[in-house]
């Protein structure tokens, strides 16, 4: 009998893994300078150096026997071993704990790491968020002093999915709160203004607006000096009709822009804000142009695991999708391609296609 032969007679399955691929597996050894991890492959996977740094939070409740979900970094290493994470599943945990510290208005430590006119962007266990001028406790002579020093907050806003996160130092008394909720009202939906910009996070920008622009009718209708002013989010979806990666790329504190209010909650006092909404959505008018069965031309701006992204006329783009490429077929950047229109989605701004083929190899999907 061959050894595939015997193998197969006991079952056996050699386990194939890919770097990025999540597998589950039994903790066999921990110490505080590695974890090894039985993940049914022909050796022990092992978890140290920075990857065991960065998931102490994790690392550290971990006992012989426990079994865990990890990432592999890479399938081998020098040792034959499997080189695993359990940053995933620390980030995971960070975000859940950050959820119920809200809750429960508990307060934690974060470093200041930096300052702008806005206020100051901190540091909890790897995550980043930024605590608001408006929201310090007391207010230095220069945010810039800040950096560097370790804060106690409470956490006023968490977002996994957005990945936003805003501390704060106070929670607002019933005088301040009164303030911002006469403000507020003053405030509708749909209504536009100019503001400053206060603060560039990567999950959006904070821009300022003054009560000038609020057409407050009556002089008592307005906040004590000082606190006259109101602060709204521009959310990164919100930010442009086409994607926006980076806000930074874009804005910097002191930009005049304007806005249109798309909600607001006079409960917290808070304030969300729109750019792309002043202009109506491109993609509307130019699908216009285009209607199911249609046969186009548009030339590959990205090409993806899941598919191809194509530019067509007007500038939007259309996708097609993996399971819509013959297989043995590449394509690359920049090239042209003749397509045709499976199905438009308008209120998910979606453009379906699929290449045009002079033959359908087999196995063709």
């Amino acid at each position: 009998m061959s050894m595939a032969d015997l193998l197969a007679s006991t079952n056996y399955k050699i386990l194939t893994l890919k770097r990025g691929q999540e597998i589950e597996g039994k903790v066999v050894s921990a110490t505080p300078t590695e974890i090894l991890i039985d993940v049914g492959g022909k050796s022990e996977g092992i978890i140290t150096g920075r990857e065991l740094s960065a998931s102490r939070d994790i690392a550290s409740k971990l006992s012989v026997g426990d079994t865990i979900n990890v990432n592999v970094v890479y399938p081998e290493n020098d040792a034959g071993q499997v080189v695993l994470s359990l940053r995933k599943l620390s980030g995971e945990k960070r975000w859940e704990d950050l959820v119920e510290k809200q809750k429960n208005s508990e307060e934690v430590e974060v470093v200041a790491i930096e300052a702008n006119r806005g206020g100051v962007i901190c540091e909890w266990s790897g995550l980043r968020g930024f605590l608001p001028a408006s929201q310090l406790a007391k207010a230095p002579s220069k945010l810039d002093d800040l950096v560097g020093k370790n804060l106690s907050v409470r956490v006023i806003e968490v977002d996994r999915v957005t990945n936003r996160l805003i501390f704060s130092q106070k929670m607002p008394g019933k005088k301040d709160l009164g303030d911002l909720i006469k403000l507020l009202a003053k405030v509708k939906i749909g209504d536009k203004f100019s503001g400053m910009v206060t603060a560039v996070l990567p999950f959006g920008i904070f821009v300022e607006i003054s009560p000038k622009e609020l057409k407050v009718e009556k002089k008592d209708d307005l906040p004590e000096p000082g606190k006259s002013k109101l602060e709204g989010l521009v959310h990164i979806s919100e930010i442009s009709w086409e994607k926006v990666d980076d806000p930074l790329k874009i804005f910097k504190v002191g930009d005049i822009v304007d806005v249109m209010v798309i909600a607001k909650d006079t409960t917290t006092g808070r304030l969300n804000l729109s750019m792309k909404q002043l202009e109506e959505d491109p993609f509307i008018e130019a699908s216009k142009n285009y209607s199911k069965d249609q046969k186009v031309e548009g030339k590959i701006s990205k090409v993806t695991p899941y598919g191809l992204f194509v530019v067509l006329d007007g500038g939007i783009e259309g996708l097609i999708h993996i399971s819509k490429i013959p297989p043995n077929v590449s394509y690359n950047v920049g090239s042209e391609i003749e397509c045709e229109i499976e199905s438009i989605d308008t209120a998910n701004r979606k453009i379906s296609l699929v290449p045009i083929v002079t033959e359908k190899p087999v196995l063709y999907r």
